[in-house]
């Protein structure tokens, strides 16, 4: 089993190469707002080390987080996809971060508001007070923000040092699943985790009715 993985969905941003249940190739790198400088050379290497080997998954981290970086991977997951046949499939990141721990993950949703995924994988916006409500009333949070960034903001520090998700991460969170959730995760569209509803604007016009 060969699986390709991507995680762009957060600006520590990471991918790599599973190949025959062993970790072929793995590349980390900081970015924004330039996912596709880093991520398309990282691709072509992962690639070279199939070896000619069929490449069967390409896991994409669907987030919650950068709206940007989560396209980038899943234009590059659906080329990939077209030219080997792998089967394309997009993973909550944020999954791999609550193990064990059954703790709630938030980040900052912008606009005053905080998503927090719960363990049960439900995701919500919450405001600041009703995030604090939930740290009074002692839930476990974690989060991908940092302590310093959820001070300024007016949170108590989470129960850890900012955690982030991975590329290899996502591959065990696949391998975890059952064969049934596995299908399940096939089955839906390989898109973003949208944390508020993506924000449309209809053109007046059509294109095919604007004067040239």
């Amino acid at each position: 089993m060969n699986i390709l993985a991507i995680e762009t969905s957060v600006s520590q941003a990471s991918l790599c190469l599973n190949r025959r249940g062993n970790l072929s190739y793995l590349a980390s790198w900081q970015a924004e707002r330039n996912h596709d400088a880093h991520l398309f050379p990282a691709l072509e290497k992962a690639l070279e080390a199939l070896e000619g080997d069929s490449l069967h998954y390409i896991l994409v981290g669907a987030g919650p987080g950068s709206y940007g970086g989560v396209r980038v991977a899943l234009a590059a997951g659906v080329g990939i996809s077209a030219v080997t046949g792998a089967r394309l499939v997009a993973i909550d990141s944020w999954a791999q971060l609550v193990g064990a721990r059954q703790a709630c993950i938030i980040s900052d949703a912008r606009r005053g508001g905080w998503t927090l995924r719960r363990p049960t994988g439900e995701i919500s916006v919450l405001s600041t007070p009703e995030i604090l409500k939930e740290q009074q009333n002692g839930t476990l949070l974690y989060s991908v923000e940092t302590s310093s960034t959820l001070t300024e903001k007016g949170l108590l520090p989470p129960a850890q040092e900012s955690l982030v998700p991975t590329a290899s991460g996502l591959v065990e969170t696949w391998l975890q699943m059952s064969a049934a959730e596995q299908q399940k995760a096939l089955e839906r569209p390989a898109e973003p985790i949208y944390v508020r509803p993506p924000h449309i604007t209809k053109a007046v016009r059509k294109p095919w009715e604007i004067p040239h």
